[in-house]
């Protein structure tokens, strides 16, 4: 009965959260309070806990850490008494349907609207993929277009794959015309990203665009990159050709900006020491 219950509460309790953006994660976890199921979105993280010797459900929130959900900081939203021996599958639609009228408050989906709209503008300020790819559209303009699309078209910006898809060919058209004014302006922008860069811009403008583009292109950029970079990126051609698993995108319900939608092929993740996440 207990383990029916949990798999009801738990079902209905998903349905809502991923209209919400948060994914169940596959499995239950052990934990010294009792088991756990788990669902994560990139800025916090909920939990159903099922106490066996105190015989009670729980909702819980924390925040999202850069090793996963924070676990000293569960707050609990919800909770309900359940007996396995005296209460059967109706307590437990009860049970379902207070989480997901918890769930479904306006406020509480309001301050999670708002925690995305402060992690869309962290990638604006702070240097990394997306605020590189927003560079480099000085000298790739339509670069603009692609951004917005990506953007309105899926929940996470696909940093490899986008890179993959649309800056390796633009790089590689422009550093075939060697001494240009754009090309060295390009070069100009790779070297002080991969100066200043988060782990993975560093790891986009080696495993992904260095490796992506054609050997006379990689050779007339390497001609414009510093002394580090130049020491250090040979590093990178050891991930050149392999395969990785791709990204499992999640695409956004509404239609995207223009008339064109994404194609999403194999795709990769972050360099100068480790694979960035999407790279996994």
């Amino acid at each position: 009965m207990e383990k029916k219950a949990f798999e009801l509460i738990a079902g209905r309790t998903e349905k809502v959260l991923e209209q919400q953006g948060f994914k169940r994660q596959k499995g239950y976890k052990s934990t010294e309070a009792g088991d756990m199921v788990l669902f994560l979105s990139e800025n916090a993280a909920y939990s159903i806990l099922y106490n066996t010797e105190g015989g009670q459900f729980e909702l819980r929130h924390t925040a999202m850490t850069d090793e996963g959900p924070d676990d000293s900081n569960w707050k609990s939203i919800s909770s309900w008494i359940f007996d396995p021996e005296n209460d059967d599958l109706k307590e437990a639609e009860s049970i379902a349907g207070d989480f997901c009228a918890t769930l479904d408050d306006s406020k509480r989906r309001a301050a999670i609207r708002a925690a995305k709209r402060k992690a869309t503008k962290d990638e604006d300020d702070t240097p990394g993929p997306v605020f590189f790819f927003k560079r480099l559209a000085n000298v790739m303009p339509e670069l603009r277009d692609e951004i917005a699309i990506e953007r309105e078209t899926y929940e996470d910006f696909r940093a490899v794959t986008f890179a993959r898809e649309k800056i390796v060919p633009r790089v590689d058209a422009l550093a075939k015309k060697k001494g240009s004014q754009q090309m060295t302006k390009m070069c100009s922008i790779l070297n002080d990203f991969y100066e200043n860069g988060d782990m993975d811009v560093r790891s986009i403008i080696t495993i992904v665009i260095l490796n992506g583009v054609s050997e006379q292109s990689r050779a007339n950029i390497l001609e414009n990159m510093d002394e580090d970079f130049r020491k250090y990126y040979p590093r990178a051609l050891r991930y050149k050709g392999k395969n990785v698993k791709p990204e499992r995108p999640k695409r956004k319900n509404k239609k995207p900006l223009g008339s064109r939608s994404p194609s999403y092929s194999e795709k990769p993740e972050r360099l100068s020491g480790r694979i960035p996440k999407d790279y996994r």
